[in-house]
């Protein structure tokens, strides 16, 4: 990869409208077409999200930029756009957008008198400097997805786990890699990498599922990340990791109806399913209990009923596990072959351990 710096004007730079970190937001729709990309209204809705979205917090790094100036601490790194002369050429933003928005805001607002910046700070922000990314489209695509993934998947300002999900599918599908590849490239552990690919294709399949896709929303990542990670969740619902797909039909749909709202007599219900952290792990001890499941599934009862009724067909199974064991047990001891006056040393004191254990019994009994 090649790479060339430039001192440009920041009227040069455009923010990407596609930038990964727009993807779960309410507000966001894809830009199709990459040649609309520097128009007025595109550019103005990308500046929009990235300064209304609190999570992009460009307040503080506006105040920072507003005190110190603009430090090029970190590369901007961009591509070609558009030529439309030699000293007007464009360039588009794939490393930075954060950044460059927070400075065209603070000059936008010094324009218009809402703050005053000195002219030291505002030299510092007019021409910045930039790494071009020089190479074929598909390469120059290879390295992006690549930096993306060192800076904001194992980087110290990550992104979301969906936004993080999104990209290792990229890697994994769009480059033919591996599991273990992308892993190596972007620094985490395959078993990591999996996780994020597993449960970005289940909440794919959620998605593209006629009854629910209209419940499936990137929030919902974290459900299936919880889920696809339990062994116990992948066998019930039959998730395949030849196709990414739950397969059991039935315990799929089950799973989408609890992480969507439901209308019962007229009224509309919130998910089942709110704690991703909590409620999933729960799951793993109702899905093995068929009548947990059937509570489960009732529209009128709730996860905690569900989860409380796993339990108690737990204690059953462990008491009758003692029951039976103690009737084996005896049988045993009942057989005539038994020689307890023949028994050697070994077996006299194997005798005089169960007489203790069976007195031990009897106390507890008495004091209860």
């Amino acid at each position: 990869m090649k790479f060339k710096k430039h001192v440009v004007h920041l009227h040069r730079l455009l923010l990407d409208p596609n930038n990964y970190r727009f993807h779960d937001l309410p507000r966001y729709r894809e830009v199709r077409l990459k040649s609309r990309y520097s128009e007025p209204g595109v550019q103005s809705r990308a500046q929009n999200l990235l300064e209304d979205s609190p999570a992009f917090d460009l307040g503080s790094l506006k105040d920072s930029i507003r005190t110190n100036g603009y430090i090029p601490i970190e590369q901007i790194v961009v591509v070609p756009f558009e030529t439309i002369s030699d000293a007007n050429h464009l360039f588009l933003v794939i490393e930075g957008n954060r950044r460059t928005a927070a400075v065209k805001s603070l000059l936008k607002e010094n324009e218009e008198g809402s703050v005053d910046l000195t002219d030291v700070i505002k030299s510092s922000m007019k021409k910045i400097e930039v790494v071009e990314l020089l190479g074929a489209d598909a390469e120059i695509a290879t390295y992006t997805r690549t930096l993306m993934a060192i800076r904001h998947v194992s980087g110290v300002r990550q992104w979301g786990p969906y936004q993080q999900a999104k990209l290792v599918v990229e890697l994994f599908e769009l480059e033919g890699a591996t599991l273990g590849s992308v892993a190596q490239k972007i620094g985490i552990t395959s078993r990591e990498v999996a996780r994020r690919y597993r449960a970005s294709k289940a909440l794919a399949q959620m998605e593209e599922d006629e009854e629910f896709s209209d419940f499936a929303e990137p929030r919902l990542y974290a459900f299936f990340h919880e889920a696809v990670s339990s062994p116990t969740i992948r066998e019930w619902l039959g998730f395949s990791d030849e196709t990414y797909t739950s397969t059991n039909d039935d315990a799929r749909r089950l799973f989408f109806e609890l992480l969507s709202p439901r209308e019962i007599d007229g009224n509309i219900r919130p998910a089942k399913l709110t704690n991703a952290n909590q409620q999933v792990r729960q799951l793993r001890d109702i899905v093995g209990k068929a009548k947990a499941v059937d509570v489960l599934a009732d529209p009128e009862a709730t996860f905690e009923d569900a989860h409380k009724a796993a339990l108690s067909e737990i204690v059953e199974s462990e008491e009758g596990i003692v029951q039976s064991s103690l009737a084996q047990a005896i049988t045993a001891l009942k057989k005539p072959g038994l020689a307890y006056s023949d028994a050697e040393e070994k077996e006299l004191k194997l005798w005089a351990d169960l007489l203790e254990v069976i007195k031990k019994i009897k106390r507890i009994i008495r004091e209860s």
